[in-house]
């Protein structure tokens, strides 16, 4: 394997932002803590801070959470009101010669995922000497990976353009990571941007809106599924929050995203197994019971997440609410003639009757009536 390094750019004043963007409050860690801990976790023990702006607040931030000084090189741009190129030629000077390529990440945007950088690391054991960005909806984001092969032009030059010139002029080397993952974009220029970052982060470890639809888009999944799995999605949030409100400790984010992707798999041969594995492979395992038990639960009739998103997915009809006798009218029909088929549709009923009932005596109301404003 490779010997990465990474590069941290905390230098900067935080004009836009109004604090100092490196040590603020983001969700109960700082941003630079977040940016090193992503690092440390995907084993990269070579990462370089840059600092220089309010340089002894970053060193303090340092101690405070006891970082391991072996692991972390903190290094001042003498020159920071240059510009984020300065901090750039500052840290690549400071790498290991041992280097074979860096990742670069400006310390604002602070959400990027694990899963991410590892798969960015596993495709480039594949190229030689490339340049790798991270494309999320086909843009591109952060962090860059950027062979070492680069440095001395990198230090040898100043482009009024900054590393993007630079790396313009190398678009023969350029490779694409496509990612479902939002934080690759996610900076913290503005407390807009600071407002955004902290409602992404909320919903960690399971993927927002928007990387539940990009998974979709990715996996070409017809809009007549994607309907269906966002008005159970937005039926399943109904409901575990009003469980919530009745004392029970549901994760609301869980079952929002298990909802939106219960069917990414839709039209393929054992779907709700296929999508657990799909998911997986984006870097979503923590989504993968719940999908995969979307079609035949494990459990004995608990009200859990899982429950919810199997109960709702069996309520929801195209985009409409409908009772259970109805849902499952068609399959009852369509396979009358065949016992064995019928009797699995039957226990598949069956399980939705009782999670139904349950549900309903802890909320006491139907929940045909949700579809009505209460």
């Amino acid at each position: 394997m490779k010997n990465y390094s990474a590069i941290i750019l905390a230098a900067g004043y935080s004009t836009r932002m109004g604090s100092f963007k490196p040590i603020i409050n983001l969700a109960g860690k700082t941003p630079i803590q977040r940016c090193i801990e992503l690092f440390k976790n995907c084993e990269i023990s070579n990462i370089i801070v840059v600092t220089g702006y309010l340089n002894e607040h970053i060193k303090k931030e340092l101690e405070d959470i006891k970082i391991n000084s072996n692991d972390i090189k903190v290094v001042i741009n003498d020159k920071y009101s240059e510009g984020m190129y300065s901090s750039i030629t500052v840290g690549v000077e400071a790498l290991s010669k041992e280097t074979d390529a860096f990742f670069i990440l400006p310390v604002d945007i602070p959400s990027v995922r694990e899963c991410t950088v590892k798969k960015m690391m596993q495709s480039y054991e594949k190229i030689k000497g490339g340049i790798l960005y991270p494309i999320f909806a086909k843009v591109k984001g952060h962090p860059t990976l950027v062979p070492y092969s680069l440095a001395q032009e990198i230090l040898g030059s100043y482009p009024e353009g900054g590393l993007r010139e630079l790396l313009n002029q190398h678009k023969k080397q350029w490779y694409c990571e496509i990612v479902t993952d939002r934080g690759i974009l996610l900076d913290m220029d503005t407390k807009e941007d600071f407002n955004a970052l902290l409602e992404h982060i909320s919903v960690y470890p399971f993927p927002d809106l928007q990387e539940c639809m990009e998974i979709l888009r990715l996996c070409n999944v017809k809009h007549e599924a994607i309907e269906h799995m966002k008005s159970v999605a937005e039926f399943a949030k109904r409901v575990s929050i009003m469980l919530n409100e009745k004392g029970y400790n549901l994760n609301v984010n869980y079952i929002y995203s298990g909802a939106l992707l219960h069917d990414v798999a839709k039209g393929a041969k054992n779907h709700a197994e296929q999508g657990a594995k799909i998911v997986e492979g984006f870097g979503y395992g923590c989504l993968m019971e719940i999908i995969h038990e979307h079609m035949k639960l494990k459990t004995e009739h608990e009200i859990g997440e899982k429950e919810i998103v199997y109960l709702c997915d069996k309520l929801i009809k195209g985009k409409t609410l409908v009772t259970l006798e109805e849902r499952f009218y068609d399959a009852f029909a369509r396979y009358e003639d065949i016992s064995d088929i019928t009797e699995k549709i039957y226990e598949k009923y069956l399980d939705a009757k009782i999670i139904k009932e349950k549900v309903e005596n802890r909320l006491g109301r139907h929940l045909e009536t949700l579809s009505k404003k209460i």
